[in-house]
């Protein structure tokens, strides 16, 4: 029997031309280069909001808005079919409409805070309009709460 030996005149080291250290040096920069745009990542992540998930279905939207109103809402949804009359104040559309009507309540029972109404050419359309009509509300009196609280002078 024969034995292949595959032997190498290098005895280990670095290859000819490269000084010692050198690949630590370059593991060392590829650290941090990674770590700064980890931390770019990070403070992007932090300042710029997640997008809500957009409502799949009635449940969806009975969960959500039972989180925005706290004190209770409601809501009539109408379809409309081709040909239907539909109020004055409808958008045009190519195809038959949603309408969907919502009132939130005050802790007062019975008496109602706003009421509003949102069009879609679908019903899941119709509640994700509701949510986010909410939801809009939700941050203007956030917003509107914070300079309340500031005590910030318009008129100074």
């Amino acid at each position: 029997m024969s034995a292949l030996i595959v032997a190498s005149g290098v005895q280990g080291g670095p290859p000819h031309g490269q000084v010692l250290g050198q690949d630590s040096l370059l593991v060392g920069l590829l650290i941090a280069a990674l770590t700064v745009v980890g931390l770019a990542i990070f403070i992007y992540l932090r300042r710029h909001p997640r997008r809500r998930k957009r409502v799949a279905d009635q449940w969806g939207a009975l969960a959500v808005m039972g989180e925005l109103c706290p004190h209770g809402w409601q809501a009539e949804i109408k379809v409309y079919g081709w040909g239907a009359p539909v109020p004055e104040d409808a958008p045009p559309s190519r195809t038959p409409l949603v309408e969907l009507e919502w009132q939130q309540f005050d802790e007062e029972p019975g008496k109602i805070v706003v009421t509003r109404r949102v069009w879609s050419p679908t019903i899941d359309g119709a509640l994700q309009a509701m949510v986010e009509d909410r939801q809009t509300d939700v941050n203007l009196e956030q917003i509107e709460q914070t300079f309340a609280e500031e005590d910030v002078g318009w008129n100074d």
